[in-house]
This record gives C-alpha cells, structure tokens and sequence, in this order.
C-alpha cells in the first residue's frame, strides 16, 4: 500500500465450532458417541458441537444440511467414508477451514481409539480455562463459598454412560481427572471395591443417586458448564417447541444419545450454563433411589415452562414405544413438581424450525478488538479470550490452546464511503480466496468475512511457555483476490491434508489482463475510477452517439442536434421518467432531461470522453479545421494554408467522441462489456464487488492454450465469470465458442456464470428461432455444470437498456437549478 492510508481490521474470539458427522447404523456407533462427548465436553464450547446422523442409504436429511449450514462449522470431522459427491455437498453447504476423516489405527478394540484427533498445530482451549470465572459458580444460589468439586469417574465410558453423556467427566488434555491444590477438586464415581492405593480424585462416590443429589444442592459441578461458559458467540437457533421445556430422553440407541445432545443446542444461549436436557437408560426407572434423586434434581434445575404454571418436562424417546413413554411418565410425576408430559412428536429428531432459522441466526458477537494496519504484510497478537483474564498465575498453564477468530478487513475503495461503518471485503466461500489475506488456517464465513485460527507459539521461552497466538494479514489487492480464485496452485495447497482434496480439479496456470481489458481499464480510469459513472456510455442515449462515432473520426455534434435527440421522444417513450420523477407533465420532462443533458456534456467534456471543438471551413483552400477549448484564439490560421481565420461571436461548439472511447468500446465490443459490467454490479451491491474485465486464462506454463473471458468479478460474495457477446446468435453458431465457454465453467467453478447478450440476432424474424436455441444450449451447459448457476441475459429484454435513461448522466448546477424551480 504505497499511500500509507490505513485499512481497518476489528476481530472477535470465540471458540472453535465442529460438525460431527456420526453414522447412525454401524457396529461402532455407541463407541463414537462416547469418544466424541469425552473430547467435546472437555473443550471451551464443545458443548455447543453439532452431530450430524448419516446414514448409508439417505446420505444427510436435508434439515441437517441447513442446519449445518447454517451453524458454519470451523472443523468438520467425519467418522464415515464420503464419496466426492458427499464431500462437495458438505463443503458447498459449510466449507470449513478443515474436514477431518477420523482414522483408527489397528483394531477396533475400545471407545477412546474414537476420541476426535485435530490436525498437527491445532490445540483447542480446554474448558478447564473457565474455572476462575465467575459464571463458574452456580447463579442465584447464595453468596456463601460454593464447593469446587468437579464429578469425574473412574468405569469405562461405555459401560457406565449417565455421568459421561450429561455432565462430562474429563479435563481434556490427556492427563488425570486429579483437582488442583486450593483451587478445585474431584469427587469420582467408582466402584467401591476399588483399592485405595488407585488416588482417582479428592473423594470417592458409589452411587448415581448420591451425585444427582449432591447436583441438585449444588455442591458438586460439572465439565459441561466450564465447556459452555463464555461462549454463546456460538450461535444456534432457540426453538420454541424445544427450549420451553426441560427434555428427558429416555433409551439407550445412539439415535438417543444424539439428539438428547442436539436438543440442547435448541434451547436458550447465554454467557452462563443451564441444564436443559438428561438422556438416561430406561433401566435406571427401576432403581427407586435414582427416581427419587432424579425428581429432586429437576425441581432444582428446571425453569423451563409456560406463565405461571408448573414448570415443564418433556420425556422423549427415539427407542420406546409412546404408551411406555406416558407410563413411564406417570412414574417419574410422583417424583417431581415439574408437569411431565409426553409431547405428540415426542420420537422427533432434535432439529431448528423453518422459524427459528431466520429469527435466530446472525453474526456471531463477541468482544471487538480494532486494529489500523498501515503496511502490506503485518502480524499482530490477537487479544486474549476474555475468561483468560480471571485465571491467577498459578493457572496459566490453563491458556493453553488456539481460539478462533472472525475477521472483518476493511477493502479501501476509491470514490466510495461508508456512513457509520466499513466497507468491508465481502469474499465468496472458497478457501482459497484466504490464501491473499492470510496464511494462518481460514475460512470465509457464511458472511462473507474471514475466519482464521491464530498461530500458536512452538517454542518455550525460558521454560515458561508463551501464550501469545499471531495472525499473519496480508492487505491484497483486487486482482490478487482473483487470482487465487483462479489458479492451481492454490488449491492443492489448501487441501493438501483433508477429505477435500478428492474435489481438486484443473484450473488455471495464470492470468493477465487482454489488450481489450487494459483499455477498459482506461475508459474507467477516466471516469476517476468510477464505473457507475463509465456506466452512462452504455445507456441507450449516448450508445448510439458512441457508435454513430466508429469510423468517422470527424463525426460531430452539435448542442441542437443533442438536444433534438431528447425533443423526438414521445410523451409515451418518456412516461416512466414523467412519473418516477413526479414532474407531472411531459414538457418538464423533457426540460428535465434537457438540463441533465448540459450537465452530462460539461462532466463528458471534462473527463475528455467528449472533445468539445469549433469547426469551419477555410474559404481559401475547403479544409476543414477543428479547434479545442484550449487551442482556439480570436485570430487563428488554416492549418493547410494559413489563411487568417477570426473567431466569430456566435460560434458553435461541437461534440466529438474521443478516439480512445471509440477504440476501446466499439471496435472491441466494449460498450456491451461496460453495459454488463455496470448492469451486474447495480444488480448487486455495488460497494462489495470487484471485478476483472476482459482476461486471458492460460492452461499451461507455456502459455499456448488459453480461454478469454470478458468478466470475472466477485459481486455481493458471488464468484462469478461472464461471458458477453453482441448477439446470441454469434454464439449459439459457433460450437467452439459454446466449448469454450463450458471449459471455462468447469475450471473456474463460479457460483454464478453469465451468458449476457445484448440481442438475440440481428434480424427479427429470427428471433424465435434463436431464443429456443440458446435455451437448448443452456440446458445442455447446466447438465454439464450442476454446481454451477447459469444465467443468460438479453439486454434488449430490460427496460433500462432500451428506453430513454432516467439520468443521462451525472447532476450537475443546471439539472439542480431545475429541480430548486421546481420546487417554488
């Protein structure tokens, strides 16, 4: 950035978020369910994950996709081979910075080989770093010291599940489940055979009930509130039919299990932790002292309910029979003030509503840090998470770990402002495009914006570690953003290491701007760089002066004849202006369009598009000589032979075309370009796009075999490559063009591709004929491209390609005077 002008960055941390993907119908599913809540509850925001049920014959039920598209996972991890197609539809629907294939290593033997594994420099925060924070406590109990013992357990995982499914049971990190002196404790669930020599924890418990009563006096905690507090910057929808009630599953089937765990997610979010959901074994309603724990744990916990009634409890099941449910819901009445009922879609899956989609998912808010960055390439220390701030010296060894942070980079943009805000970078989903701002793990967010995790420190300084994480950011131009959209290269290095690397498909070796992009370029470079500007060229009033000017270097013309071209619309023609504008007849109108007209002139004329002359004819040798503004003096000489030629005080001026403008926009097709260009970005928001006009893409290092393409933009978040052709016909003739054009498709892989024409052939008569054809071979060009969205637009079609505009051009002094009297 040569000027040295500032770009603005702000950032939010928040923990990572994953997309388990679980199959529901194999040997080792129970096994999975317990590797992945033993890690899950163990993670600052584990809480918070989504498991995804897959099954072998249905693939993912759609509700989940939106759903998962809708959470935006950082890290997807499968637990199940996926075909390409599989993989291209999860990668479409959340592109996450990874997607992790789970692998076991020799035989299946026990559930810990199922405990989820991050890729090689990736550690999560542990929930263990939130046990200092205030919300660590139990809220609106008393201000007496509370106990900090934590639950933990010395049985398998699998045998005894209660404890591990609901509350968690691990600190993560690979060591004992011991306290720390001074600081917390552990109270274990063990056998109570077991030797005293085995030191698992600071006290020992032999009984379910026994802890669900300790729970419900609030004496004993759990992992699963440190996992969720502080982080509700994870968003997910609060569902009526689910959070207005505490839900009880009651089965023992992975189907259970799973959606007791996103049943959870349905419920409220907030920056402290409520138990909203249990999923126990039916065998454990026929231990009377578990009933009785059970009750009493609800009638502490449960607020959850309607008015001023009882609160509520919803028992659920996805194994048992509904009139099992309901008696097994009259037996657990007798055990709690809570009302239990058995809902009608009692068996559901745990999933959002339509509803609660659109009323509770927004971008996720967490404490905004603000950066100025002055230089191309930078590297700043991300802030740390704010519980970080409650551990003491002694717990330091608690911030351990990577946060994720979501980045909004301001894209500076000349002619531009934003009020009260940035106009930032809105990128389209490909991993790829973080490889311009980045080189930390990224994404781009369902927002558009970047989300990267921070590095962390590999060495220790003096034997203490450091806790610093660093984001590199590179400030790239709009042409760079493209390229790596476009180019091989960077694809094979973002999916060198993940499931995604089977959708790798040939793309570009480089890119370069045609001699027709460059001079497209320069139409708009003489607008300052402005094309909704550059864009008044393409309105149907100065197109045809533009080609009325292709070869005839002196065709001129006058301020009459400008404005006659306005005098010979009829009240008809000019309706639409008539009464957007509320002018009220059509003589203001065409005053109106007069005015604007003068405006636009003077704006042409200083920009140089137009060149403002005075012509006359010298009487001695019949040349014609033309003088400028800035070359024309009271006495002037022919410029063949001399003769003396005195300026006349009622000379007329005259408007002329400039030669670069005709070159670039009519000898190149340009003007249909600049119409496409300018009606895509209007289309749109014109503030978010970019884009590259008129390119070439080279297959190979040497250069010998290359498409064109007449634009590739980024507009609104949309990747999207367009061709534009003067008629439909001129492509639908031609075969290689069509081939062409697939090719290109099919390598650059956009979300949206373009056939824009400005008519469909030259004849009427034709026109027919022509429009089934360019159906056909959209149909045939959709068949080869499923994933990609193909539009075809005919300019003569829209209104505002062929009638009179409703600005001629800029407003200037006139046009404004107009209005003023207007208004008296």
């Amino acid at each position: 950035m040569e000027n040295k002008k500032s770009v603005n960055v702000r950032y939010s941390n928040r923990p990572v978020k994953v997309a388990f993907i679980v199959p529901l119908a194999d040997d080792n599913t129970q096994w999975i369910l317990d590797g992945i809540f033993d890690e899950a509850y163990s993670r600052w925001g584990g809480i918070k994950s989504l498991l995804i049920p897959f099954s072998n014959d249905a693939f993912i039920p759609d509700r989940y996709l939106d759903w998962l598209e809708q959470y935006d996972p950082d890290f997807v991890y499968s637990y199940v081979d996926l075909t390409p197609e599989q993989i291209n539809i999860i990668n479409e629907k959340s592109l996450p910075i990874e997607m992790i294939k789970h692998e076991v290593h020799g035989e299946v033997e026990r559930w810990n080989q199922f405990i989820p594994s991050w890729p090689y420099g990736f550690v999560p925060i542990r929930a263990i770093s939130t046990i200092s924070s205030p919300y660590a406590k139990y809220q609106g109990w008393s201000n007496e010291t509370q106990p900090n013992m934590y639950i933990t357990q010395h049985y398998e995982n699998d045998e005894y599940r209660f404890l591990p499914d609901n509350f968690g049971i691990s600190q993560g990190g690979g060591g004992s489940n011991l306290g720390r002196q001074n600081i917390f404790g552990t109270v274990c669930y063990c056998a109570q055979d077991l030797p005293i020599y085995n030191n698992v924890g600071d006290e020992r418990c032999h009984s379910l009930a026994e802890l669900l009563g300790r729970l419900s006096q609030k004496q004993v905690k759990t992992f699963s509130m440190l996992s969720s507090i502080h982080a509700s910057m994870i968003n997910h929808p609060n569902d009526y039919d689910w959070s207005n009630s505490f839900n009880l599953f009651v089965g023992d089937t992975a189907a259970d299990r799973l959606n007791f765990w996103n049943s959870r997610l349905l419920s409220k979010n907030n920056e402290q932790h409520d138990f909203s959901a249990l999923c126990i074994s039916k065998s454990h309603l026929d231990d009377n002292n578990f009933l009785i724990a059970l009750g009493t744990f609800i009638n502490a916990h449960n607020f959850k309910g309607q008015g001023k009634g009882p609160n509520s409890l919803s028992l659920r099941s996805l194994s048992i029979a509904k009139e099992d449910c309901q008696q097994l819901a009259q037996q657990l009445q007798n055990y709690t003030h809570s009302h239990v009922t058995v809902p009608d879609k009692f068996d559901s899956p745990a999933l959002p509503s339509e509803r609660a989609f659109s009323d509770h998912y927004s971008i996720e808010s967490g404490i905004t840090s603000s950066l100025k960055v002055y230089e191309r390439n930078n590297k700043f220390v991300v802030n740390e998470v704010e519980h970080f701030k409650y551990l003491t010296p002694d717990l330091y060894d608690f911030k351990t770990g990577q946060c994720v942070s979501n980045l909004q980079i301001e894209k500076p943009k000349e002619n531009y402002e934003v009020v009260d805000g940035f106009n930032d970078w809105k990128l389209p989903r490909r991993l790829e495009a973080t490889l311009a701002f980045t080189k930390n793990r990224a994404k781009v967010s369902r927002h558009g914006f970047i989300t990267a995790i921070p590095d962390a420190p590999r060495q220790i300084f003096n034997g203490i570690p450091k806790h610093e994480l660093t984001i590199s950011l590179s400030i790239p131009n709009e042409e760079e953003v493209l390229q790596c959209l476009v180019l091989e290269y960077t694809h094979r290095i973002r999916f060198e290491h993940d499931m995604r690397i089977q959708l790798v498909t040939d793309k570009y070796y480089d890119l370069e701007l045609s001699d027709k992009g460059q001079k497209h370029r320069g139409v708009i470079s003489l607008f300052n760089g402005d094309l909704s500007h550059a864009g008044i060229l393409a309105n149907s009033y100065w197109r045809k002066i533009v080609r009325k000017s292709i070869g005839n270097e002196k065709e001129s013309f006058s301020l009459n004849k400008l404005t006659s071209i306005i005098d010979q619309n009829t009240p008809v023609s000019l309706a639409h202006i008539t009464d957007q504008m509320r002018l009220g007849n059509v003589g203001k109108t065409k005053q109106y369009l007069k005015n604007n007209l003068k405006d636009t002139i003077e704006y042409l004329v200083h920009q140089n598009i137009l060149i403002q002359e005075y012509r006359w004819r010298c009487s001695y040798c019949g040349n014609e000589n033309g003088l400028t503004l800035d070359t024309i003096k009271l006495d002037n000489n022919c410029s063949i032979c001399n003769k003396l030629h005195k300026t006349p005080i009622d000379m007329e001026w005259k408007y002329k075309v400039a030669p670069f403008i005709t070159s670039a926009l009519i000898e190149q097709n340009g003007l249909t370009v600049l119409w496409a260009i300018d009606h895509l970005m209007d289309v749109f928001r014109r503030a978010q796009a970019f884009y590259l006009p008129e390119i070439n893409l080279f297959k190979n290092r040497e250069g010998n075999e290359n498409n064109e393409l007449d634009l590739l933009a980024v507009i609104d978040g949309k990747f999207v490559a367009a061709e534009v052709k003067l008629s439909a016909a001129s492509f639908v003739d031609n075969p290689h063009e069509v081939a062409a054009f697939i090719d290109e498709i099919q390598r650059l892989s956009p979300d949206i591709a373009f056939l824009i024409c400005e008519q469909y052939c030259q004849e009427q008569a034709d026109i027919d004929e022509y429009k089934a054809k360019i159906e056909e071979i959209t149909d045939n060009i959709r068949e080869k491209v499923p994933n990609v969205e193909v539009k075809v637009i005919v300019a003569n079609e829209i209104d505002s390609f062929t009638e009179v505009p409703i600005e001629l051009g800029p407003y200037g002094e006139r046009t404004h005077a107009f209005f003023e009297r207007l208004d008296e």
